[in-house]
Protein backbone atom coordinates (compact mmCIF):
# COMPACT_ATOMS: atom_id res chain seq x y z
CA UNK A 1 0.00 0.00 0.00
CA UNK A 2 1.26 3.59 -0.92
CA UNK A 3 2.08 5.91 1.98
CA UNK A 4 1.29 9.48 2.24
CA UNK A 5 4.86 10.27 1.81
CA UNK A 6 5.89 7.98 -0.93
CA UNK A 7 7.52 9.23 -3.61
CA UNK A 8 5.92 8.47 -7.24
CA UNK A 9 7.34 8.66 -10.57
CA UNK A 10 6.95 11.67 -12.84
CA UNK A 11 7.94 11.41 -17.04
CA UNK A 12 9.17 14.28 -18.81
CA UNK A 13 9.79 13.76 -22.53
CA UNK A 14 10.93 16.34 -24.65
CA UNK A 15 13.73 15.74 -27.95
CA UNK A 16 15.81 18.87 -26.23
CA UNK A 17 17.66 18.26 -23.66
CA UNK A 18 17.41 21.89 -22.49
CA UNK A 19 13.91 21.53 -21.86
CA UNK A 20 14.28 18.66 -20.07
CA UNK A 21 16.97 19.93 -17.38
CA UNK A 22 14.60 23.40 -17.07
CA UNK A 23 11.56 21.17 -16.18
CA UNK A 24 13.92 18.73 -13.99
CA UNK A 25 15.33 22.09 -11.95
CA UNK A 26 11.42 23.65 -11.72
CA UNK A 27 10.10 20.18 -10.19
CA UNK A 28 12.55 19.34 -8.23
CA UNK A 29 11.30 20.80 -4.98
CA UNK A 30 8.32 18.50 -4.85
CA UNK A 31 10.73 15.80 -4.24
CA UNK A 32 9.26 12.83 -6.71
CA UNK A 33 11.13 10.78 -8.73
CA UNK A 34 12.19 12.57 -12.23
CA UNK A 35 12.00 10.64 -15.13
CA UNK A 36 13.66 12.35 -18.49
CA UNK A 37 12.74 11.05 -21.62
CA UNK A 38 14.09 13.02 -25.20
CA UNK A 39 11.47 10.58 -27.69
CA UNK A 40 7.99 8.88 -27.54
CA UNK A 41 9.56 5.57 -28.17
CA UNK A 42 11.67 6.04 -24.87
CA UNK A 43 9.01 7.51 -23.18
CA UNK A 44 6.82 3.67 -24.22
CA UNK A 45 9.61 1.73 -22.87
CA UNK A 46 9.35 3.84 -19.24
CA UNK A 47 5.74 3.66 -19.28
CA UNK A 48 5.84 -0.21 -19.50
CA UNK A 49 8.44 -0.42 -17.32
CA UNK A 50 7.60 1.89 -14.47
CA UNK A 51 4.63 2.87 -12.72
CA UNK A 52 4.50 6.50 -13.80
CA UNK A 53 1.83 9.02 -11.74
CA UNK A 54 2.36 12.17 -14.29
CA UNK A 55 3.61 12.50 -17.78
CA UNK A 56 4.76 15.87 -19.56
CA UNK A 57 5.24 15.98 -22.74
CA UNK A 58 5.96 18.58 -25.79
CA UNK A 59 3.70 18.98 -28.30
CA UNK A 60 6.43 18.89 -31.05
CA UNK A 61 8.80 16.17 -31.02
CA UNK A 62 10.18 14.28 -34.38
CA UNK A 63 9.23 11.05 -35.25
CA UNK A 64 6.47 10.52 -33.12
CA UNK A 65 4.64 13.77 -31.47
CA UNK A 66 2.88 14.28 -28.22
CA UNK A 67 -0.37 14.03 -29.95
CA UNK A 68 0.27 10.64 -31.24
CA UNK A 69 1.83 9.60 -28.24
CA UNK A 70 -0.72 9.90 -26.29
CA UNK A 71 -2.90 8.49 -28.36
CA UNK A 72 -0.59 5.48 -27.95
CA UNK A 73 -1.05 5.71 -23.90
CA UNK A 74 -4.61 5.94 -23.90
CA UNK A 75 -5.01 2.82 -26.27
CA UNK A 76 -3.24 0.78 -22.93
CA UNK A 77 -5.68 -0.19 -20.67
CA UNK A 78 -3.10 0.28 -17.76
CA UNK A 79 -2.60 4.07 -18.70
CA UNK A 80 -6.31 5.23 -18.76
CA UNK A 81 -6.16 7.25 -16.03
CA UNK A 82 -2.50 8.46 -15.93
CA UNK A 83 -2.15 12.38 -16.14
CA UNK A 84 -1.10 14.10 -19.13
CA UNK A 85 -0.03 17.45 -19.25
CA UNK A 86 1.51 19.33 -22.53
CA UNK A 87 3.39 21.65 -23.11
CA UNK A 88 4.11 23.70 -26.31
CA UNK A 89 5.56 26.71 -27.92
CA UNK A 90 3.99 26.00 -31.32
CA UNK A 91 0.47 25.07 -31.19
CA UNK A 92 -1.23 27.60 -29.29
CA UNK A 93 -4.34 27.79 -30.83
CA UNK A 94 -7.59 26.79 -29.65
CA UNK A 95 -8.13 24.13 -32.04
CA UNK A 96 -4.57 22.97 -30.23
CA UNK A 97 -5.34 22.80 -27.24
CA UNK A 98 -9.02 21.30 -27.96
CA UNK A 99 -6.84 18.52 -30.08
CA UNK A 100 -5.16 18.10 -26.87
CA UNK A 101 -7.64 17.57 -24.48
CA UNK A 102 -8.78 14.87 -26.91
CA UNK A 103 -6.39 12.41 -26.54
CA UNK A 104 -6.68 12.49 -23.39
CA UNK A 105 -4.63 15.55 -21.60
CA UNK A 106 -5.07 16.45 -18.11
CA UNK A 107 -3.74 20.25 -18.92
CA UNK A 108 -2.52 21.91 -21.66
CA UNK A 109 0.86 24.43 -20.84
CA UNK A 110 2.08 27.36 -23.17
CA UNK A 111 5.99 28.77 -23.43
CA UNK A 112 7.10 30.51 -21.19
CA UNK A 113 6.22 28.13 -18.48
CA UNK A 114 5.45 29.74 -15.21
CA UNK A 115 7.84 27.49 -12.65
CA UNK A 116 5.25 27.90 -9.65
CA UNK A 117 2.21 27.41 -12.07
CA UNK A 118 3.48 24.13 -13.59
CA UNK A 119 4.96 22.75 -10.07
CA UNK A 120 1.79 23.77 -8.53
CA UNK A 121 -0.06 21.51 -11.45
CA UNK A 122 2.36 18.40 -11.42
CA UNK A 123 2.02 18.25 -7.09
CA UNK A 124 -2.19 17.82 -7.80
CA UNK A 125 -1.40 14.99 -9.85
CA UNK A 126 0.64 13.52 -7.87
CA UNK A 127 -1.23 13.47 -5.29
CA UNK A 128 -4.13 12.68 -7.23
CA UNK A 129 -2.04 9.32 -8.44
CA UNK A 130 -1.01 8.38 -4.80
CA UNK A 131 -4.34 8.94 -3.75
CA UNK A 132 -5.67 6.95 -6.24
CA UNK A 133 -3.20 3.83 -5.17
CA UNK A 134 -4.08 4.00 -1.87
CA UNK A 135 -7.73 4.16 -2.31
CA UNK A 136 -7.26 0.81 -4.48
CA UNK A 137 -5.62 -0.60 -1.50
CA UNK A 138 -8.15 -0.42 0.76
CA UNK A 139 -10.69 -1.40 -2.05
CA UNK A 140 -8.55 -4.51 -2.11
CA UNK A 141 -8.20 -4.91 1.30
CA UNK A 142 -12.11 -3.92 1.74
CA UNK A 143 -13.12 -6.71 -0.73
CA UNK A 144 -11.00 -9.42 0.92
CA UNK A 145 -12.61 -8.33 4.66
CA UNK A 146 -16.12 -8.20 3.11
CA UNK A 147 -15.03 -11.51 0.91
CA UNK A 148 -13.62 -13.31 4.39
CA UNK A 149 -16.58 -11.55 6.18
CA UNK A 150 -19.14 -13.33 3.87
CA UNK A 151 -17.28 -16.67 4.25
CA UNK A 152 -17.23 -16.48 7.95
CA UNK A 153 -21.14 -15.83 7.49
CA UNK A 154 -22.12 -18.54 5.07
CA UNK A 155 -20.26 -21.06 7.72
CA UNK A 156 -22.04 -19.58 10.52
CA UNK A 157 -25.37 -19.53 8.49
CA UNK A 158 -24.92 -23.57 7.76
CA UNK A 159 -23.41 -24.32 11.97
CA UNK A 160 -26.78 -22.34 12.96
CA UNK A 161 -28.52 -24.52 10.66
CA UNK A 162 -26.90 -27.67 11.70
CA UNK A 163 -27.64 -26.48 15.26
CA UNK A 164 -31.18 -26.10 14.14
CA UNK A 165 -31.38 -29.28 13.04
CA UNK A 166 -29.45 -30.99 16.02
CA UNK A 167 -31.74 -28.83 18.29
CA UNK A 168 -35.32 -30.24 16.83
CA UNK A 169 -33.70 -33.45 16.77
CA UNK A 170 -32.83 -33.34 20.52
CA UNK A 171 -36.57 -32.06 20.79
CA UNK A 172 -37.91 -35.26 19.40
CA UNK A 173 -35.89 -37.08 21.75
CA UNK A 174 -36.85 -35.18 24.65
CA UNK A 175 -40.52 -35.90 23.74
CA UNK A 176 -39.93 -39.10 22.76
CA UNK A 177 -38.10 -39.71 26.64
CA UNK A 178 -40.46 -37.67 28.41
CA UNK A 179 -43.81 -39.79 27.13
CA UNK A 180 -41.93 -43.08 27.75
CA UNK A 181 -40.14 -42.42 31.21
CA UNK A 182 -41.54 -44.18 33.89
CA UNK A 183 -41.11 -41.49 36.09
CA UNK A 184 -42.73 -38.12 36.92
CA UNK A 185 -40.80 -35.46 35.10
CA UNK A 186 -41.53 -31.87 36.37
CA UNK A 187 -40.50 -28.44 35.92
CA UNK A 188 -40.45 -25.87 38.73
CA UNK A 189 -40.28 -21.56 38.38
CA UNK A 190 -37.90 -19.57 40.61
CA UNK A 191 -40.31 -19.56 43.48
CA UNK A 192 -40.71 -23.12 43.69
CA UNK A 193 -44.13 -23.36 41.84
CA UNK A 194 -44.49 -26.40 39.57
CA UNK A 195 -45.48 -25.10 35.65
CA UNK A 196 -44.99 -28.23 34.36
CA UNK A 197 -45.87 -32.23 35.14
CA UNK A 198 -45.51 -35.06 32.56
CA UNK A 199 -48.60 -37.10 31.39
CA UNK A 200 -47.20 -40.42 34.04
CA UNK A 201 -48.40 -38.46 36.83
CA UNK A 202 -51.80 -38.03 35.71
CA UNK A 203 -51.84 -41.27 34.33
CA UNK A 204 -50.58 -42.67 37.72
CA UNK A 205 -53.11 -40.40 40.06
CA UNK A 206 -56.02 -40.04 37.65
CA UNK A 207 -55.87 -36.28 37.98
CA UNK A 208 -57.02 -33.67 34.83
CA UNK A 209 -54.82 -32.52 33.12
CA UNK A 210 -53.00 -29.16 34.18
CA UNK A 211 -53.84 -29.60 38.10
CA UNK A 212 -50.65 -30.27 39.36
CA UNK A 213 -49.45 -27.00 38.20
CA UNK A 214 -48.69 -24.49 40.89
CA UNK A 215 -48.88 -26.49 43.78
CA UNK A 216 -51.65 -28.73 43.13
CA UNK A 217 -49.37 -32.03 43.21
CA UNK A 218 -49.29 -31.40 47.28
CA UNK A 219 -53.26 -32.35 47.39
CA UNK A 220 -51.96 -35.91 46.00
CA UNK A 221 -49.19 -36.34 48.78
CA UNK A 222 -50.03 -38.03 51.75
CA UNK A 223 -51.09 -36.13 54.80
CA UNK A 224 -48.44 -37.08 56.87
CA UNK A 225 -45.31 -36.51 54.55
CA UNK A 226 -46.78 -33.13 52.73
CA UNK A 227 -45.66 -30.39 55.31
CA UNK A 228 -42.11 -32.08 55.41
CA UNK A 229 -41.73 -32.39 52.03
CA UNK A 230 -42.88 -29.08 51.31
CA UNK A 231 -40.67 -27.37 53.89
CA UNK A 232 -37.87 -28.60 52.66
CA UNK A 233 -38.36 -28.18 49.13
CA UNK A 234 -39.08 -24.06 49.74
CA UNK A 235 -35.71 -24.49 52.03
CA UNK A 236 -33.63 -25.71 48.83
CA UNK A 237 -35.82 -23.03 46.74
CA UNK A 238 -34.22 -20.80 49.04
CA UNK A 239 -30.41 -22.09 49.53
CA UNK A 240 -30.40 -22.89 45.49
CA UNK A 241 -29.27 -26.34 47.42
CA UNK A 242 -29.99 -29.41 45.07
CA UNK A 243 -33.46 -31.35 46.50
CA UNK A 244 -34.26 -34.55 47.32
CA UNK A 245 -37.03 -36.01 49.11
CA UNK A 246 -38.92 -38.89 49.94
CA UNK A 247 -42.81 -38.94 50.06
CA UNK A 248 -46.01 -41.31 49.24
CA UNK A 249 -48.61 -40.22 46.44
CA UNK A 250 -52.01 -41.24 45.97
CA UNK A 251 -52.53 -43.67 43.21
CA UNK A 252 -56.22 -43.24 41.53
CA UNK A 253 -57.55 -46.39 43.68
CA UNK A 254 -56.55 -44.35 46.44
CA UNK A 255 -53.43 -46.62 47.43
CA UNK A 256 -49.78 -44.83 48.18
CA UNK A 257 -46.55 -45.63 47.18
CA UNK A 258 -43.54 -44.38 47.97
CA UNK A 259 -41.63 -42.17 44.86
CA UNK A 260 -38.44 -40.21 45.56
CA UNK A 261 -38.21 -36.91 44.08
CA UNK A 262 -35.03 -34.93 42.77
CA UNK A 263 -34.53 -31.68 41.44
CA UNK A 264 -31.65 -29.31 40.31
CA UNK A 265 -31.34 -25.65 39.99
CA UNK A 266 -30.66 -23.71 36.54
CA UNK A 267 -29.00 -20.54 36.66
CA UNK A 268 -28.48 -17.70 34.64
CA UNK A 269 -24.94 -15.86 33.86
CA UNK A 270 -25.57 -13.70 37.31
CA UNK A 271 -25.85 -17.50 39.23
CA UNK A 272 -29.38 -16.38 39.30
CA UNK A 273 -32.24 -19.42 39.86
CA UNK A 274 -34.41 -19.43 36.70
CA UNK A 275 -35.78 -22.97 36.53
CA UNK A 276 -35.63 -26.16 38.50
CA UNK A 277 -36.09 -29.61 36.43
CA UNK A 278 -36.27 -32.89 38.22
CA UNK A 279 -37.98 -35.99 38.03
CA UNK A 280 -40.10 -38.06 40.68
CA UNK A 281 -39.39 -42.09 40.39
CA UNK A 282 -41.11 -45.34 42.41
CA UNK A 283 -39.41 -46.64 44.85
CA UNK A 284 -42.35 -48.38 46.60
CA UNK A 285 -40.83 -51.77 45.92
CA UNK A 286 -37.41 -50.91 46.88
CA UNK A 287 -38.75 -49.50 49.68
CA UNK A 288 -40.25 -52.54 51.20
CA UNK A 289 -37.36 -54.69 49.93
CA UNK A 290 -35.40 -52.59 52.39
CA UNK A 291 -37.68 -53.13 54.81
CA UNK A 292 -37.77 -56.89 54.83
CA UNK A 293 -33.93 -56.41 54.68
CA UNK A 294 -33.67 -54.48 57.68
CA UNK A 295 -36.25 -57.24 59.53
CA UNK A 296 -33.85 -59.89 58.14
CA UNK A 297 -30.92 -58.67 59.42
CA UNK A 298 -32.71 -57.84 63.13
CA UNK A 299 -33.19 -61.49 62.97
CA UNK A 300 -29.95 -62.74 62.07
CA UNK A 301 -28.41 -60.89 63.98
CA UNK A 302 -30.56 -61.95 66.99
CA UNK A 303 -29.48 -65.19 65.68
CA UNK A 304 -26.13 -64.82 65.69
CA UNK A 305 -26.49 -63.07 69.23
CA UNK A 306 -28.17 -66.43 70.31
CA UNK A 307 -25.51 -68.68 69.16
CA UNK A 308 -22.83 -66.79 70.20
CA UNK A 309 -24.04 -66.91 73.43
CA UNK A 310 -25.06 -70.14 73.52
CA UNK A 311 -21.48 -71.06 72.25
CA UNK A 312 -20.25 -69.19 75.45
CA UNK A 313 -21.94 -71.03 77.49
CA UNK A 314 -20.92 -74.43 75.91
CA UNK A 315 -17.12 -73.40 75.30
CA UNK A 316 -17.45 -72.22 79.25
CA UNK A 317 -19.02 -75.42 80.18
CA UNK A 318 -15.98 -77.36 78.18
CA UNK A 319 -13.55 -75.39 79.83
CA UNK A 320 -14.75 -76.00 83.25
CA UNK A 321 -15.23 -80.16 82.62
CA UNK A 322 -11.44 -79.67 80.83
CA UNK A 323 -10.44 -78.10 84.43
CA UNK A 324 -13.13 -80.92 86.52
CA UNK A 325 -11.47 -83.63 84.58
CA UNK A 326 -7.34 -82.85 84.59
CA UNK A 327 -8.22 -81.93 88.33
CA UNK A 328 -9.88 -85.73 88.50
CA UNK A 329 -6.71 -86.98 86.97
CA UNK A 330 -4.67 -85.60 89.01
CA UNK A 331 -6.08 -87.05 92.05
CA UNK A 332 -6.49 -90.21 90.50
CA UNK A 333 -2.41 -90.46 89.74
CA UNK A 334 -1.97 -88.96 93.17
CA UNK A 335 -4.13 -91.07 95.15
CA UNK A 336 -3.95 -94.56 93.02
CA UNK A 337 -0.95 -94.78 90.71
CA UNK A 338 1.21 -92.52 92.91
CA UNK A 339 -0.14 -94.52 96.07
CA UNK A 340 0.96 -97.96 94.57
CA UNK A 341 4.19 -96.80 93.17
CA UNK A 342 5.07 -95.70 97.16
CA UNK A 343 3.82 -99.15 98.11
CA UNK A 344 5.83 -100.83 95.42
CA UNK A 345 8.82 -98.71 96.70
CA UNK A 346 8.48 -99.37 100.26
CA UNK A 347 8.09 -103.33 99.34
CA UNK A 348 11.52 -103.08 97.10
CA UNK A 349 13.19 -101.42 100.24
CA UNK A 350 12.07 -104.50 102.54
CA UNK A 351 13.40 -106.87 100.15
CA UNK A 352 16.67 -105.21 100.11
CA UNK A 353 16.88 -105.07 104.11
CA UNK A 354 16.05 -109.02 104.22
CA UNK A 355 18.03 -109.97 101.18
CA UNK A 356 21.43 -108.63 100.77
CA UNK A 357 22.50 -110.32 98.20
CA UNK A 358 24.64 -108.83 95.67
CA UNK A 359 23.13 -109.50 92.67
CA UNK A 360 19.97 -109.10 94.01
CA UNK A 361 20.46 -105.77 95.55
CA UNK A 362 21.86 -103.99 92.07
CA UNK A 363 18.50 -105.28 90.45
CA UNK A 364 16.51 -103.61 93.61
CA UNK A 365 18.57 -100.74 93.70
CA UNK A 366 17.59 -100.03 89.78
CA UNK A 367 14.14 -101.06 90.35
CA UNK A 368 13.95 -98.57 93.23
CA UNK A 369 15.31 -96.01 91.35
CA UNK A 370 13.42 -96.41 88.42
CA UNK A 371 10.24 -96.42 90.68
CA UNK A 372 11.64 -92.89 92.27
CA UNK A 373 11.69 -91.61 88.66
CA UNK A 374 8.25 -92.94 88.09
CA UNK A 375 6.54 -91.37 91.30
CA UNK A 376 8.41 -88.00 90.56
CA UNK A 377 7.22 -87.74 87.08
CA UNK A 378 3.51 -88.79 88.56
CA UNK A 379 3.55 -85.61 91.15
CA UNK A 380 4.77 -83.34 88.24
CA UNK A 381 2.08 -84.29 86.34
CA UNK A 382 -0.49 -84.47 88.31
CA UNK A 383 0.77 -80.91 89.58
CA UNK A 384 0.83 -79.66 85.92
CA UNK A 385 -2.62 -80.99 85.34
CA UNK A 386 -3.78 -79.58 88.37
CA UNK A 387 -1.56 -77.93 91.19
CA UNK A 388 -3.12 -78.75 94.54
CA UNK A 389 -1.57 -75.52 95.63
CA UNK A 390 -4.22 -74.14 93.53
CA UNK A 391 -7.67 -75.13 95.20
CA UNK A 392 -5.31 -75.51 98.81
CA UNK A 393 -4.01 -72.03 99.47
CA UNK A 394 -4.23 -70.19 96.16
CA UNK A 395 -3.42 -68.30 92.87
CA UNK A 396 -0.14 -66.59 94.25
CA UNK A 397 1.26 -69.91 95.49
CA UNK A 398 0.20 -71.64 92.58
CA UNK A 399 2.27 -69.37 90.16
CA UNK A 400 5.22 -69.46 92.72
CA UNK A 401 5.59 -72.84 92.14
CA UNK A 402 5.13 -73.29 88.41
CA UNK A 403 7.61 -70.27 87.96
CA UNK A 404 10.10 -72.78 90.07
CA UNK A 405 9.39 -75.34 88.31
CA UNK A 406 9.74 -73.92 84.71
CA UNK A 407 13.23 -72.79 85.66
CA UNK A 408 14.46 -76.00 87.10
CA UNK A 409 13.06 -77.54 83.65
CA UNK A 410 14.42 -75.00 81.23
CA UNK A 411 16.73 -72.82 82.83
CA UNK A 412 14.90 -69.49 81.44
CA UNK A 413 15.31 -67.04 84.59
CA UNK A 414 11.48 -66.08 85.69
CA UNK A 415 10.30 -63.95 87.89
CA UNK A 416 6.67 -62.88 89.96
CA UNK A 417 5.82 -59.40 90.65
CA UNK A 418 2.48 -58.83 92.85
CA UNK A 419 0.70 -55.62 93.43
CA UNK A 420 -0.36 -55.41 95.86
CA UNK A 421 1.76 -57.52 98.38
CA UNK A 422 -1.81 -59.22 100.15
CA UNK A 423 -3.17 -60.47 97.22
CA UNK A 424 -6.15 -61.59 97.63
CA UNK A 425 -8.25 -64.92 97.04
CA UNK A 426 -10.43 -64.36 93.96
CA UNK A 427 -13.15 -67.46 93.10
CA UNK A 428 -11.66 -70.28 92.13
CA UNK A 429 -12.74 -70.46 88.45
CA UNK A 430 -11.03 -66.77 88.02
CA UNK A 431 -7.99 -68.57 89.89
CA UNK A 432 -7.84 -71.71 87.22
CA UNK A 433 -8.29 -69.17 84.57
CA UNK A 434 -5.57 -67.04 85.09
CA UNK A 435 -3.50 -70.11 85.89
CA UNK A 436 -3.68 -71.97 83.19
CA UNK A 437 -3.40 -68.17 80.56
CA UNK A 438 -0.08 -68.05 82.28
CA UNK A 439 0.89 -71.40 82.35
CA UNK A 440 0.06 -71.27 78.33
CA UNK A 441 1.67 -67.76 78.04
CA UNK A 442 5.06 -69.29 79.35
CA UNK A 443 4.50 -72.20 77.27
CA UNK A 444 5.12 -70.54 74.66
CA UNK A 445 8.02 -68.38 75.99
CA UNK A 446 10.01 -71.75 76.17
CA UNK A 447 8.96 -72.91 72.92
CA UNK A 448 9.25 -70.00 70.45
CA UNK A 449 10.71 -67.09 71.82
CA UNK A 450 13.84 -67.78 72.70
CA UNK A 451 14.23 -65.80 75.39
CA UNK A 452 16.51 -66.73 78.74
CA UNK A 453 14.18 -63.93 80.82
CA UNK A 454 10.53 -63.80 81.59
CA UNK A 455 8.24 -61.83 83.95
CA UNK A 456 5.15 -62.26 85.43
CA UNK A 457 3.50 -59.56 86.53
CA UNK A 458 -0.31 -59.54 88.85
CA UNK A 459 -1.93 -56.59 89.65
CA UNK A 460 -5.40 -55.60 91.17
CA UNK A 461 -6.76 -52.31 91.02
CA UNK A 462 -10.35 -50.88 90.45
CA UNK A 463 -12.47 -54.15 90.12
CA UNK A 464 -9.70 -55.55 87.44
CA UNK A 465 -6.79 -58.20 87.76
CA UNK A 466 -4.45 -57.55 85.28
CA UNK A 467 -1.57 -60.19 84.24
CA UNK A 468 1.26 -59.62 81.77
CA UNK A 469 3.69 -61.70 80.87
CA UNK A 470 7.03 -60.62 79.25
CA UNK A 471 10.39 -62.03 77.84
CA UNK A 472 13.17 -60.46 75.36
CA UNK A 473 12.88 -63.25 72.77
CA UNK A 474 12.45 -62.44 69.35
CA UNK A 475 9.30 -60.94 69.44
CA UNK A 476 5.79 -62.73 67.11
CA UNK A 477 4.47 -61.17 63.88
CA UNK A 478 1.90 -58.73 63.00
CA UNK A 479 -0.58 -60.79 62.28
CA UNK A 480 -0.92 -62.87 65.62
CA UNK A 481 -0.50 -59.13 67.60
CA UNK A 482 -3.23 -58.15 66.04
CA UNK A 483 -4.93 -61.52 67.26
CA UNK A 484 -5.76 -62.18 63.22
CA UNK A 485 -8.11 -64.99 62.49
CA UNK A 486 -6.33 -67.88 60.97
CA UNK A 487 -3.18 -66.38 62.38
CA UNK A 488 -3.17 -67.67 66.05
CA UNK A 489 -3.01 -70.77 67.53
CA UNK A 490 -4.51 -72.84 69.43
CA UNK A 491 -3.05 -72.29 72.68
CA UNK A 492 -3.70 -68.13 71.72
CA UNK A 493 -7.18 -68.75 70.68
CA UNK A 494 -7.85 -70.81 74.10
CA UNK A 495 -5.85 -67.71 76.11
CA UNK A 496 -8.31 -65.37 74.10
CA UNK A 497 -11.40 -67.34 75.36
CA UNK A 498 -11.11 -67.57 78.85
CA UNK A 499 -10.58 -64.42 79.16
CA UNK A 500 -13.28 -63.64 77.26
CA UNK A 501 -15.71 -66.35 79.58
CA UNK A 502 -14.88 -64.06 82.26
CA UNK A 503 -15.34 -60.93 80.55
CA UNK A 504 -11.95 -59.57 80.12
CA UNK A 505 -9.59 -59.28 77.17
CA UNK A 506 -6.49 -60.36 75.68
CA UNK A 507 -4.14 -58.18 74.29
CA UNK A 508 -1.08 -59.42 72.71
CA UNK A 509 1.99 -56.77 71.14
CA UNK A 510 5.75 -56.81 70.42
CA UNK A 511 7.77 -55.09 73.27
CA UNK A 512 11.06 -55.16 71.40
CA UNK A 513 12.59 -56.76 72.33
CA UNK A 514 10.39 -59.46 73.15
CA UNK A 515 6.62 -60.13 73.47
CA UNK A 516 4.11 -58.67 76.12
CA UNK A 517 0.98 -60.95 76.84
CA UNK A 518 -1.53 -58.91 78.94
CA UNK A 519 -4.65 -60.34 80.18
CA UNK A 520 -7.54 -57.67 82.31
CA UNK A 521 -10.47 -59.42 83.66
CA UNK A 522 -13.15 -58.08 85.93
CA UNK A 523 -13.08 -59.80 89.38
CA UNK A 524 -15.44 -60.68 91.51
CA UNK A 525 -15.90 -62.08 95.24
CA UNK A 526 -14.75 -65.55 95.75
CA UNK A 527 -17.71 -67.55 96.38
CA UNK A 528 -17.59 -70.19 99.20
CA UNK A 529 -15.60 -73.29 98.72
CA UNK A 530 -17.74 -76.41 98.07
CA UNK A 531 -17.60 -79.56 100.29
CA UNK A 532 -15.87 -81.39 97.80
CA UNK A 533 -13.00 -79.04 97.47
CA UNK A 534 -13.03 -79.05 101.52
CA UNK A 535 -12.94 -82.66 101.31
CA UNK A 536 -9.86 -82.87 99.43
CA UNK A 537 -7.69 -80.54 102.05
CA UNK A 538 -4.43 -80.08 102.88
CA UNK A 539 -3.89 -83.53 104.29
CA UNK A 540 -4.83 -84.87 101.22
CA UNK A 541 -2.59 -82.64 98.51
CA UNK A 542 0.32 -83.29 100.98
CA UNK A 543 0.99 -87.12 100.71
CA UNK A 544 4.07 -88.14 99.72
Amino acid sequence: MMTVNERVNILMVDDQPSKLLSYEVILAELGENLIKASSGKEALEHLLKTDIAVVLMDVSMPDLDGFELADLIRQHPRFQKTAIIFISAVYLTDMDRLKGYERGAMDYISVPVIPELLRAKVSIFADLHRKAHQLETLNRELEARVAERTDELEKRAEMLELLNGELARKHQELDAIMHTAPDIIFSRQADGARDYVSDRFYEYTGAPGGSANGFGWLDFVHPEDRERSMTHWMRCAKSGDNYESEYRIRSRDGHYRWFRARAVPIRDFEAKIVKWYGTCSDIDDSKLLEQSMRDSASALEKMVDDRTAALRRVSGRLLTMQDDERRRIARELHDGLGQELVAAKMMISGILVKNPLQSSERAAMEASETIDRAIQQVRSLSHLLHPPLLDEVGLLSALRWYLDGLTKRSGIETSLDVQPRDFPRLASELETAIFRITQEALTNVYRHSGAQKAAVTLTQNNGRVVVTIRDHGKGIADPIAELRPGSIGIGMGGMSQRAREFGGELRVANANPGTLVEVSIPCAPPQRRQVADQAHGLSTRNRP
